[in-house]
């Protein structure tokens, strides 16, 4: 056999279409699709752990998006329900979104606000303060909250706290920011509350110690003066001397009731403050002491909305002194205070003891007068038919409603 014969077409070819024409040649075309057949199932296998691992990265993926999904609806229903404004701007300051609580805090509907700027919520006095906080935050530095005030839709102004925060993408540029609001109007005027009561406990501690100082000190050497000038009258033969002293002692007498009055006026804090009304019965109580017995009192009339304060000041001293000179003359054992108000104010004090004496006429009378003249009014005191005295105080309230000027 020739060279060409065992070199012929096909020969070596092992996976020619001719069939091997030796055993040799079956055993090596069997060894070759044998290998080709293992590599097959290799390059399947690596194929299926490919997918196998494909499809677990797949389910990973799922998973974190889930997972995303759930904290991105979990923000969403914080950012709902929160009572604090939360608002996110463009780097344009361009307002993106708008949660119930911004709606609830400055009054504007979420479809108003969202494509405006937020430029439109800022006083002008709020605008330095906004810019820094947003260059700071830009810029990568930490802005502290900003106590500031925002407008409201009604116009008005709402004292807020503002915090900003750059918001970023993976390379770290700023996409945006978030700006979280939050009232605190109350806890503001909790803090002016509290410094006011600071100032009033100041002002009721020199409150004190004035009213201790005037009972210690100016109470005192008046009421030794009086004791001296009662000592000397019965060694003055001269009655008009006797008279005048006496009358000086009824003054310091009076004195004394008043830096009383006074005393007892310091020691109540500012917010007890009372009505006219209530200042006549802390009067009459007052008076009390020296009676031995309460005055009746009675009203006719609206007291508080109808007397102007200027006239309530007059009114309250004339009838302390009132019952200062039935304790110290009248020898009564009854008193009754009225009052009635209409076009004018009518105060009348009566008392059921021993009438009108020199003393009487001459002790603060005087003053009783000079208060009603000086409010456009009268003053007079009598005997009453039955015994005893009538005070009777009369002032125009439309007068004083009107003004001195007329109007």
């Amino acid at each position: 056999m020739s060279v060409e014969d065992h070199d012929g077409p096909g020969r070596g070819d092992v996976n020619s279409a001719q069939p091997p024409r030796t055993l040799a040649e079956a055993a090596e075309l069997l060894r070759r699709q044998e290998a080709e057949l293992a590599d097959t199932r290799r390059q399947i296998a690596e194929l299926s752990r490919e997918l196998s691992d494909a499809d677990h990265g797949l389910i990973a993926l799922h998973a974190e998006l889930e997972a995303a999904r759930g904290a991105a609806a979990r923000l969403a229903a914080i950012v709902t329900s929160s009572g604090d404004a939360m608002i996110s701007l463009s780097p344009r300051r361009v307002i993106q979104t708008w949660n119930p609580g911004a709606t609830h805090l400055l009054g504007h509907a979420t479809d108003a606000m969202v494509g405006d700027s937020v430029d439109a919520l800022l006083p002008e006095g709020a605008r330095p303060a906004f810019e820094d906080a947003l260059a700071r935050t830009g810029s990568g530095e930490h802005a502290e909250p900003v106590e500031t005030r925002w407008r409201h839709a009604d116009g008005g102004l709402v004292d807020v706290s503002v915090t900003v925060s750059a918001m970023r993408d993976a390379d770290g540029a700023v996409i945006g920011y978030s700006i979280v609001g939050q009232d605190i109007g109350r806890r503001l005027a909790l803090q002016s509350e509290l410094a006011a009561a600071r100032a009033e406990r100041e002002v009721m501690a020199d409150r004190e110690r004035i009213a201790r100082d005037l009972h210690d000190m100016v109470i005192q050497r008046v009421f030794a003066a009086g004791l001296t000038l009662q000592g000397v009258t019965p060694l003055r033969d001269n009655d008009r001397a006797t008279a005048r002293i006496e009358g000086v002692i009824a003054e310091l007498d009076a004195t004394i009731q008043e830096l009383r009055n006074a005393i007892f006026d310091l020691h109540r804090a500012p917010q007890e403050a009372t009505s006219l009304r209530a200042q006549i019965f802390d009067a009459t109580s007052a008076a009390r002491r020296n009676l031995g017995f309460a005055p009746t009192v009675s009203f006719e009339g609206p007291v508080d909305a109808a007397v102007p304060d200027e006239v309530a000041v007059h009114l309250v001293a004339v009838l302390r002194e009132g019952l200062s000179n039935i304790g110290k003359h009248a020898q009564a054992s009854a008193a009754e205070v009225s009052l009635h108000t209409g076009e004018e104010l009518l105060l009348t004090v009566g008392d059921n003891g021993r009438g009108l004496g020199p003393s009487t006429r001459r002790s603060g009378l005087a003053n009783l007068r000079e208060r009603a003249v000086a409010l456009g009014g009268t003053f007079e005191v009598s005997d009453r038919p039955s015994g005893g005295t009538r005070l009777v105080w009369r002032v125009p309230l439309a007068r004083q409603r009107r003004g001195p000027d007329g109007t």
